[in-house]
């Protein structure tokens, strides 16, 4: 099906479900005390010199209507220094997304919205700088409602030291509710079904954006967003995914519905392509670039063993993606260049502990000859301090960033020969991982087998069983990652259980581990 007929469909649903945008269900959890203003307030994609604010109105008419936006430079909301109104309709479910502009670099602001004499919570956010001595980010990814509490989001609102919060991918899960009684659910999926239509992805969204945790978050700290695969239905690629089954329709119908969704519910610049890949510049210290591994150019996953795993015309970014991410890198004048990416980049052997594969072929393990063209232009260009964070898998890792590890002409771990930065693999927020499936002590097993430096020798830390954030700290000297480890995502706490952390220093690039 044609793309203008994917939108046309799309919009036509807009207008069938005018008077029920939601699922029923949905109301059942609304906080009167917000009203119209259920699901917060957020912001993101802070720029220099503007930032995104948004909020969604909660209209039970099929009338638009008027909001008033304002941003100050204190809590109080006395010193407005931009304002204006919007008008929002059920074609958006009722979303206000602006851009302000002409804003201060490096600068916290408060902000607000209005609809019918009633305000919005504050929000809080903050540009991002032209000159800085530091950055701290944090960095989240694959937080599913069925999984347990988004506690790490509730650790990440009680911090005041946040640029940003970069989001890695698997903002919400596309699977209809958990039935498993070896693995049952913290809580539940509204809708009961996997979603497909428009209705379905907004009742999602509004489902986990209703959680107190994450709106606290986001009304706290501006977000950075990427998608990954279940923001559209599991391993997706290009042209489908592995969640897509014959009889759920077109697949470009729902991607189309997934995009315009995410759109509505993030905040993240508009744009015609509807596409996630940009760069966020953090001034002389750090230039971010969130690409695409998903739906823009993937090919769609082989098996591991299949010839066409080393063919040169199988992408996860595409042409056009790739030159724009090997030359944003190369001219760089940042001092560390920041990939935000979704499924890990790192080659990582796993044959000790599967006979069936000793790859995961939805990661970049998958697609060898677009991560070598990445590689050889590092290399050929001299590139160095990359930072490469990752999610998707629901583990914590630390790579030393090198081609073919376990070649010692290409690399040397003590040395830090071949080294030309680091990866770092966050651990899911809430999304089931080794830790529900096994015992921590057969997963500590795992950990060894994977270890072990005949296999992998570029791997250098390991988590494979707790769930939380990490906070990427950038300074001059060395580019620091700590993980936060929850205490328990089966119960609401802002406790958390342990933290590891781990460092790479400037043109030095290998890994060390921080006492």
């Amino acid at each position: 099906m044609k793309f203008f007929g994917c939108l046309f469909l799309v919009f036509t649903s807009s207008l069938l479900s005018a008077q029920n945008l939601f699922d029923k269900e949905i109301s059942n959890l609304l906080d009167p005390a917000l009203k119209p203003f259920y699901f917060g307030v957020a912001s993101g994609d802070p720029q220099q010199n503007s930032v995104i604010i948004w909020t969604k109105v909660w209209n039970d008419t099929a009338k638009m209507i008027t909001v008033s936006w304002e941003v100050a430079t204190d809590s109080a909301m006395t010193h407005v220094v931009a304002s204006n109104e919007i008008y929002t309709s059920f074609s958006s479910a009722f979303t206000a997304k602006i851009l302000v502009l002409g804003l201060q670099p490096a600068t916290t602001y408060f902000y607000r919205f209005e609809t019918g004499g009633i305000f919005s919570p504050i929000g809080r956010t903050k540009t991002a700088p032209v000159q800085a001595e530091q950055l701290r980010f944090a960095v989240v990814s694959c937080n599913n409602f069925e999984g347990g509490y988004f506690n790490a989001y509730r650790l990440i609102a009680n911090r005041n030291d946040i640029d940003a919060v970069l989001h890695l991918g698997d903002y919400i899960y596309e699977y209809g509710a958990n039935k498993s009684k070896k693995h049952p659910s913290v809580r539940q999926h509204i809708p009961e079904h996997e979603i497909l239509n428009l209705q379905d992805y907004r009742s999602r969204y509004a489902q986990y954006r209703l959680d107190k945790d994450l709106q606290e978050a986001h009304r706290l700290h501006p977000f950075i967003n990427v998608w990954d695969d279940h923001e559209f239905a599991n391993d997706a690629y290009k042209d489908g995914a592995k969640n897509q089954q014959a009889d759920e329709g077109d697949w470009e119908v729902r991607k189309a519905i997934a995009k315009k969704v995410y759109f509505e519910w993030i905040p993240i610049t508009d744009n015609v392509e509807e596409s996630v890949i940009r760069k966020m510049s953090y001034g002389n210290l750090a230039d971010v670039f969130m690409i695409d591994t998903r739906v823009e150019e993937r090919c769609k996953q082989v098996d591991p063993y299949d010839t066409l795993l080393q063919c040169t015309t199988r992408t996860i970014l595409g042409a056009k993606q790739t030159a724009w991410l090997t030359q944003g890198v190369e001219h760089s004048a940042a001092h560390w260049k920041v990939i935000a990416n979704q499924v890990v980049f790192s080659e990582l052997d796993a044959h000790q502990l599967t006979k069936k594969s000793r790859i995961n072929a939805d990661a970049w393990d998958g697609y060898p000859e677009e991560r070598k063209e990445l590689f050889d232009s590092f290399y050929a260009n001299n590139t160095k301090n990359i930072i490469i964070i990752t999610g998707d898998i629901h583990l914590s890792w630390g790579f030393d960033l090198v081609f073919n590890p376990t070649n010692k002409n290409n690399y040397n771990q003590k040395t830090g020969k071949g080294v030309i930065g680091a990866e770092y693999v966050v651990p899911s927020v809430s999304s089931n991982g080794l830790g529900e499936r096994i015992p921590r002590f057969l997963a500590n097993i795992v950990a060894l087998i994977l270890g072990r430096k005949a296999i992998n020798p570029h791997l250098r830390f390991q988590n494979l069983v707790d769930h939380g954030y990490m906070i990427l700290d950038l300074n001059n000297e060395r580019a620091n990652a700590t993980w936060y480890f929850c205490k328990t995502v089966r119960k609401r706490t802002e406790k958390f259980s342990d933290k590891d952390s781990w460092s790479t220093k400037w043109n030095e690039n290998r890994l060390v581990k921080e006492k």
